[in-house]
């Protein structure tokens, strides 16, 4: 029987606090490290009746298993433990402990004993990778554990209670709100996801106590469904929907661009602005694309676009955010998030470029020398909650860590994270040929040097301002 222990002290955070984390639904889902393939397939009971979870794991390739995983010795406020019915290893026992501290502070004790099959040999030769996978993935969880709980207990400072709120999202399935679902649930707040068809064969694997879904029909002139969102008491709408803008700029691709921003933003707007119990505060995606190609200009929120009217971002981005003047005439508080590059291994542009850059084929495109303007995955997460709940932000505001990197640098530091070389450059031809001028000049070559100013002088705190560290929490490498 094998061992592994990883203890953390989390500060100013009560071990009440980080237990309840630990039991709320997305737990799992937060805790699941980018870089592994794991998804919950079947859930029965809970975690303090003695239920099962049933998890798909990647092997390698195309090879996955399952893994069956029983809840047991469950004490509130003290421990829990999962325990392997099915699986790879021999056994398996986990047992998470939760320990007060001084000055309310707590201990997040993750305790892992395993034996493996095929006896002494293959221990010795699989031990040692096992307890490296094994330190890498507790490293992360601790990390998200007592990030997450600070910027919760942050956010509930602001709003002044820790009251849970319900949450609506547009764009729920997506690769932000996909992880935005189980960032809010975790802190105890109820998610309401506006979806538009119907879940097939009526089944939805997201509906649950805490998630909901409600078919909405953004196209739809009619405002049917204003009784049952009204009936949901929603205080906060997040509006993340929107067409990739990845794909050949067709003409009709132009237009679901357009109108899954836009004509869907004005109709949410609509929809909100009509209920008797409107929501509070809607928090509404937008882009650093609203500044266009601007080379080595600094941009803030006071930056105005591009006067080029054929510049089709920028246009998107001004519309999109124009849509929302329906709600704050009725009086919602509006903010407009525009998001730059937001980085993780779990999707987004990192997760496509990654396999080309492990195989160190990775290089700067073009002259390498256009701006970057990026935020970490989690820190993108925490500031849709800031901005839920500080009253006092409205308006646009800059989505991006406050340090900013050329092409050149982002492939260089990737590559050094990656252990692998950067020798390679992507001349403008290849990025253009499938891609159509318009969408690589605009996506791809443009340069947008963009800075936070609003989040700054807010005095906002970033997890990961840095390009390296954020890198490095996404693809399980240790940040010094």
């Amino acid at each position: 029987m094998k061992s592994f222990i990883r203890t953390t002290k989390i500060d100013k955070i009560s071990s009440n606090e980080v237990f309840l984390w630990h039991i709320r639904e997305g737990a799992f889902e937060r805790l699941n490290p980018p870089w592994h393939q794991f998804k919950v397939i079947e859930r029965k009971g809970s975690i303090q009746n003695g239920g099962t979870v049933k998890i798909k794991m990647k092997i390698v390739g195309p090879i996955h298993t399952t893994w069956l995983v029983k809840h047991s010795d469950y004490i509130e406020g003290k421990q829990f433990r999962d325990r392997q019915i099915k699986g790879f290893f021999s056994s398996w026992t986990h047992t998470h402990l939760f320990n007060s501290f001084e000055n309310s502070s707590s201990i997040l004790d993750d305790h892992v004993e395993y034996s493996l099959p095929g006896g002494i040999l293959s221990e010795i030769i699989a031990s040692p990778l096992i307890n490296k996978k094994l330190n890498q993935m507790f490293y992360y969880r601790h990390r998200i554990t007592s990030g997450d709980l600070r910027v919760h207990s942050t956010a509930n400072k602001i709003r002044g209670n820790d009251r849970p709120l319900t949450i609506g999202i547009t764009g729920s399935s997506g690769f932000i709100g996909s992880s935005l679902i189980p960032f809010l649930t975790t802190a105890g707040h109820r998610v309401i996801r506006f979806i538009r068809h119907p879940v097939s064969d009526g089944i939805d694997n997201f509906n649950s106590k805490n998630i909901k879904s409600i078919q909405w029909n953004p196209s739809s002139e009619s405002l049917n469904d204003s009784h049952k969102i009204d009936n949901e008491n929603i205080d906060a709408v997040v509006n993340l929907a929107g067409e990739n803008i990845f794909g050949r700029w067709t003409k009709e691709k132009k237009k679901r661009i357009f109108n899954s921003r836009v004509n869907t933003t004005k109709s949410l707007c609509k929809l909100l602005s009509s209920l008797d119990k409107p929501p509070k505060v809607l928090v509404s995606a937008s882009a650093t694309g609203y500044y266009g190609d601007r080379g080595d200009e600094i941009l803030t929120e006071e930056s105005p676009p591009p006067s080029s009217p054929n510049d089709f971002l920028s246009n998107v981005c001004k519309n999109w955010e124009g849509a929302t003047q329906i709600s704050k005439d009725s009086g919602i508080r509006v903010v407009n998030l525009r998001l730059g590059i937001v980085l993780s291994s779990s999707g987004g542009m990192l997760a496509k470029i990654l396999p080309i850059f492990k195989l160190g084929f990775g290089g700067r495109i073009g002259n390498g020398n256009q701006y970057m303007s990026w935020i970490g995955l989690d820190d993108l997460l925490g500031l849709i909650l800031y901005a839920i709940s500080d009253k006092s932000i409205t308006g646009p505001v800059n989505a991006v860590s406050p340090n900013p990197t050329t092409n050149t640098a982002f492939t260089r530091t990737l590559g050094h994270v990656l252990s692998r070389p950067t020798i390679f450059s992507t001349p403008k031809i290849i990025i253009k040929l499938p891609l159509g001028d318009e969408l690589a000049n605009a996506a791809i070559l443009s340069s947008t040097h963009v800075i936070p100013e609003r989040l700054i002088r807010m005095g906002y705190k970033f997890r990961l301002p840095y390009l390296e560290s954020v890198l490095r929490h996404s693809l399980g490498k240790s940040i010094s």
